[in-house]
């Protein structure tokens, strides 16, 4: 095995192996913490070279060998979910130290989970099959039951059990899928073939194929109608994990919806508008339903299912732009999540409640907490300057181009929605002047919370006033799934 081969495997081995590592010393807090940053290093710099290599070479997809298949989409996502695994690990440590302190002895299992999870996904991102993906895509779920229910109690395991029925009965839908085209084609459908491969299904079939997918993955994205385990995992899992579902689990989701609803959507306008009614169904009830929440990571996660209905939508149309915007918008949920979670869970830190009307029953102490707080909020309502003002400008034009004029009009009117609904939680809990207020409580917080929430935020605004920075890769992500539709 040469050096480049070595250095393809470590981006899915170092989290599998050394997660293995992990459970089997049963090390201290810090000891797993630390194996486990190593771990997600050098899967980073496993995707680096790979990503190098493919800029470098002008190539359009690595393929090593006939089992895998990497191209600029598959990197976006690796590089997205390798380094929210990074913050998530570094907020476990505090988070898991006071929340969760009768668990600490379990700490082990926790990050050991955490990797074979992220291991897991880098791995699906890496497969050319779609069967071994649906195998990948499926230990990663199983995976992520035990960091929701990580606690325990009766709510967080009850979460964890909807999760895993819902999810799993779910992703079934796109087995069959993917067994009804290996059936009808007589062949094994892969990314690289799949175009091909449809072409020799009658329309029936194909339509029947294209509404298993979009089954499986809006339930793995936690889209509506299929969302329902979203808000109560969100919610009940520590924040940390709570990140790590928002930033990376259900991203798995749109890589399959990408690798195989566009497809469909490319050759049948049918499943293009299906798509994009259940997307607007996803954007506007999401808004809608987080103004009756006392929850502040339920809040969040209903404002997450909008954003993410947002993201649909734009994958599934044809032209570039959306495409683009899609790509871009995928990125920037990422850091408007992890902005907002991270936040949320540095209050959580200080007053030991996800109530809102509990936290706010406290004067607030953090003032970088409500910076974070603050600048996600905007952000998940499309202000300048954060960079989601020009992924969601760019999909509204897309659509708009693309004649759904009104579906554009739902968007812009349910990011409005979800932002009133952050920004009333967000007086309500730092700004509320009142006489019968608490005093601070005596905890501290530490600065590595503020720092993950920080991170995010402040990159939102990076990447608006900069977005060349990362342009070159949502570029070639975008192409990637160009690349595969036709």
């Amino acid at each position: 095995m040469n050096f480049e081969t070595f250095v393809f495997y470590l981006n899915f081995a170092a989290p599998l192996l050394i997660g293995a590592l992990i459970f089997l010393l049963r090390g201290s807090l810090k000891l797993s913490a630390a194996l486990s940053i190593l771990s997600v290093s050098m899967a980073i710099f496993s995707t680096y070279k790979i990503w190098q290599k493919i800029s470098e070479e002008g190539l359009k997809y690595l393929q090593p060998n006939k089992l895998f298949y990497i191209d600029g989409f598959s990197i976006l996502m690796q590089f997205m979910i390798e380094f929210v695994t990074i913050f998530v690990i570094f907020f476990s440590l505090k988070e898991i130290s006071k929340l969760y302190n009768h668990r600490k002895n379990q700490s082990h299992t926790y990050f050991s989970i955490l990797m074979l999870s992220l291991g897991f996904m880098n791995l699906a991102f890496s497969f050319d099959s779609l069967f071994f993906f649906y195998i990948a895509l499926e230990l990663s779920s199983i995976s992520a039951v035990y960091l929701i229910s990580f606690n325990l109690d009766k709510n967080s395991l009850r979460a964890g059990f909807i999760y895993l029925l819902m999810v799993n009965v779910g992703i079934l839908f796109s087995l069959l899928g993917i067994v009804l085209i290996n059936y009808n084609t007589a062949t094994e459908v892969t990314i690289s073939n799949i175009s091909q491969s449809i072409t020799f299904l009658n329309k029936n079939i194909a339509l029947l194929c294209a509404s298993l997918f979009i089954i499986g993955f809006f339930t793995k994205a936690g889209l509506m109608p299929f969302h329902l385990w979203l808000p109560q995992a969100y919610a009940e899992a520590p924040t940390a994990i709570t990140v790590f579902l928002a930033g990376a689990v259900t991203k798995i989701g749109f890589y399959g919806l990408g690798r195989t609803v566009t497809v469909f959507a490319f050759n049948m306008e049918e499943v293009k508008i299906l798509v994009l009614l259940m997307s607007s169904l996803s954007v506007f009830l999401g808004a809608f339903l987080a103004f009756n929440q006392k929850d502040i990571k339920k809040l969040i996660a209903y404002c997450s299912i909008s954003e993410m209905g947002f993201i649909a939508s734009a994958l599934i149309l044809n032209s570039y732009a959306g495409k683009f915007g899609g790509v871009f918008h995928l990125f920037n949920h990422t850091l408007m999540k992890g902005a907002l979670f991270f936040s949320a869970g540095a209050l959580i830190y200080l007053h030991g409640s996800r109530k809102i009307e509990e936290i706010k029953a406290f004067k607030p102490k953090a003032s970088a907490i409500m910076i974070s707080f603050f600048i996600g909020a905007l952000a998940v309502g499309g202000m300048p300057p954060f960079s989601s003002f020009l992924s969601s400008l760019t999909i509204i034009f897309a659509l708009v181009e693309e004649k759904f004029i009104g579906l554009a009009f739902i968007l812009a009117l349910s990011g409005f929605i979800s932002l009133l609904a952050l920004l009333r939680s967000v007086i309500s809990i730092f700004w509320l002047k009142e006489d019968n207020l608490a005093a601070n409580t005596n905890v501290s917080l530490p600065k590595i919370l503020i720092i993950c929430a920080l991170f995010f935020a402040l990159t939102l605004i990076a990447l608006g006033i900069y977005p060349e920075f990362l342009h070159s890769l949502f570029h070639k992500a975008t192409l990637a799934i160009i690349n595969i539709n036709h």
